[in-house]
């Protein structure tokens, strides 16, 4: 067991979020609106069947007594992969990496039922270096920080060097757009045109889109069609057998919006829920041919709907598709990583 001690409290590492126990694991998490990546429901399924193979989870958990209740804790994985950011001769290289969150999550952070202070992450930052050191890995760190957010702030502070990543995509609702027309008044007419006339001729054609809890609506085609549409770019990024074990875990807290036509699924959304955000987190598309309209636009036009019907504060839509999701009206959220590389 590695500790780290300082005057207010002592960090350990755990090997399983089941050390610490659904209840206090989920207070914590729900205290300090953390996103839905750092549910116990979500880790436990990636602990157990990780979508980045190999891979184990590791838990730094903050107490200010020993057997008293955490205070804050983070989630790292030791993983055999290459370096999703890497540019250049040498970046396809296989690197033993020590990082949290996963690569899939797009919106690290430190959950703290106090709030966050330098000395409070200088002591996890140790804590991460001491594992790091203790499992020999070429690159350890924090990816997916929000540049502009209070982690990102005292990492800097302690004198840990950032560097810029791709930024993730985000729509805020409260005090936003309520429905998708109103939304559509604020991106120019040509796309405000395109998008409408691709839903008109999708409900012409007889297309169905539907919204429904995950494990109801989550069938091969699903994960086929998330498999495949991952694969042209990062090939192995979503193994259906864990994607799927990962949905079945998450229960209310995601939902699988469809566009079908004719028996055939053209289009899906993995959409994910904590308390204040609808993450768009998954998905894929087919692009028939014949087809008059874009099934990527009608289900990008779902989901704007779904959002906004969520009752939720913000829909978040991850990384990637930068011109797309800008000319659509999302705003960028900046990301950084604190990475040391050995």
């Amino acid at each position: 067991m590695i500790g780290t001690r300082t005057a207010s409290c002592t960090v350990s590492v755990a090997d399983s979020v089941q050390e610490v126990g659904r209840r206090a694991w989920t207070s914590l998490v729900e205290a300090c609106g953390a996103p839905v990546f750092y549910s116990y429901d979500f880790l436990c399924s990636v602990e157990k069947l990780p979508l980045t193979s190999p891979s184990r989870a590791r838990y730094l958990v903050a107490r200010e007594e020993p057997a008293g209740e955490p205070v804050a804790v983070l989630p790292v994985y030791l993983q055999h992969t290459r370096d999703p950011f890497a540019t250049g001769p040498g970046a396809d290289a296989l690197l033993t990496v020590l990082m949290g969150h996963v690569w899939h999550c797009y919106d690290t952070v430190l959950p703290s039922r106090v709030p966050l202070t330098a000395p409070l992450v200088e002591t996890f930052w140790n804590a991460l270096g001491e594992l790091a050191d203790s499992s020999d890995v070429d690159l350890w760190g924090l990816a997916n920080v929000a540049a502009d957010g209070e982690l990102a702030r005292l990492l800097t502070e302690i004198g840990v060097a950032t560097e810029s990543t791709v930024p993730r995509y985000r729509l805020p609702l409260t005090g936003g757009p309520t429905t998708l027309d109103e939304h559509l008044t604020t991106v120019s007419r040509p796309s405000r045109r395109t998008l409408r006339q691709f839903a008109r001729r999708a409900r012409d054609a007889g297309a169905e889109i539907t919204l429904r809890q995950g494990s109801e609506a989550l069938d091969q085609d699903v994960l086929d069609l998330c498999e495949a549409t991952a694969d042209k770019h990062a090939p192995g990024y979503y193994p259906p057998d864990r994607l799927a074990a990962l949905v079945n875990a998450l229960g209310p807290d995601c939902g699988i919006l469809r566009v079908d036509l004719d028996g055939v699924l053209l289009a899906v959304s993995l959409c994910l829920y904590d308390r204040t955000r609808m993450h768009a987190w998954a998905g894929g598309c087919l692009y028939p041919q014949e087809l008059n309209w874009s099934p990527q636009y009608v289900l990008f036009a779902a989901e704007l709907e779904a959002g906004m019907a969520s009752g939720r504060q913000v829909l978040e839509c991850g990384r990637r598709n930068d011109e797309f999701k800008t000319r659509y009206g999302l705003h960028a959220q900046p990301l950084v990583r604190a990475a040391v590389r050995r």
